[in-house]
């Protein structure tokens, strides 16, 4: 593995970017068929169900959630000395590395070959200069409902996915996380955008998620990302007029000085060939997969006891 830190215009870190060696064959997956139909899959289980709504302004989502087994975790439970170890080091650098090693492990990776990126994540209204994705819908995380319907947002800005049942306040570990929320060193909640959810799944942090909620502090997020590079080709003529016209506004009394960051982010828009970077989540196409896809999601609802109604509204992309 592979990895070169991000930095913003602003020259700020914003993430880390890494790539995955060829031949490696992650151990989620998502499925895909005709009708919007998809599922998140391990080697083990199905993780959830989902489809579009009929008018694409949403997606339901059926839960299967489960405690997994620790050889199943995509992260090894973090200890008390990977805690102090941590406080000595820049926070989102020290914890982008952290997950980027854990989930390159291969005995137990979810990560495919390819580009992927480890940026931060916030709530808008916590939003940070380095942030690059927002998170919506946080406070429902926990959401009981089961199929859930989660309605789309304009950009990015996608609600949240409990992949584990809600943790117990009194439990040893969100006491323990509460106190170094408290003390600013409760390490983030990893998650994964998933494009056809245009949202997020949490990976590991469901206790340090319910840690800061319970302690009214912002909620400290790192953003999974699988992405393509995609050239970014700039046009001379333009970037010639652009220059022209700062010349020509220098030399103009009449007209307000343009500052130092102004005119840098004009030159950054006109000049700046950094290929772009965009979040893509690969999937498998099945053939044949409608009629596999319904039968699973009705016979998961018959078999936790899931409202029919509900089901059926999925089964039929109805807008809820």
């Amino acid at each position: 593995m592979y990895w070169k830190d991000i930095i913003n215009d602003s020259d700020l870190w914003s993430g880390l970017k890494f790539e995955i060696s060829k031949g490696v064959s992650g151990n989620y997956q998502i499925e895909s068929g005709n009708n919007c139909r998809f599922k998140l899959i391990s080697k083990e289980n199905t993780i959830l169900w989902g489809t579009f709504g009929s008018d694409y302004y949403g997606v339901w989502i059926l839960n299967n959630k489960i405690d997994w087994d620790l050889k199943e975790m995509p992260i090894n439970p973090i200890n008390s000395s990977i805690i102090e170890e941590s406080k000595n080091a820049d926070y989102y650098k020290y914890w982008s590395r952290f997950f980027a090693r854990e989930l390159s492990n291969k005995s137990k990776t979810i990560l495919s070959s390819g580009l992927w990126t480890i940026t931060i994540g916030s709530e808008f209204k916590d939003k940070l200069e380095n942030t690059s994705e927002f998170i919506n819908d946080v406070d429902n995380t926990f959401d009981k409902e089961n199929p859930r319907w989660l309605e789309w947002d304009i950009g990015r800005c996608g609600s949240i996915v409990a992949l584990k049942n809600e943790p117990i306040e009194e439990s040893g570990r969100i006491k323990w996380f509460r106190k170094l929320a408290r003390e600013e060193f409760c390490p983030p909640v990893l998650v994964w955008f998933l494009s056809c959810i245009d949202g997020y799944v949490i990976l590991d942090g469901h206790s340090r998620l319910k840690a800061f909620q319970l302690e009214s502090i912002p909620i400290k997020f790192l953003v999974l990302n699988s992405i393509v590079e995609e050239e970014i080709k700039r046009d001379p003529k333009v970037q010639e007029n652009v220059l022209i016209g700062l010349q020509k506004r220098e030399n103009n009394k009449a007209k307000r000085k343009m500052d130092t960051e102004e005119v840098n982010k004009l030159l950054i828009s006109v000049f700046d060939t950094r290929p772009y970077c965009r979040p893509i989540t690969n999937s498998k196409a099945r053939s044949g997969y409608e009629s596999k896809w319904t039968s699973e999601v009705r016979e998961f609802g018959e078999k936790q006891k899931l409202n029919s109604e509900d089901i059926e509204y999925m089964i039929e992309r109805i807008e809820n």
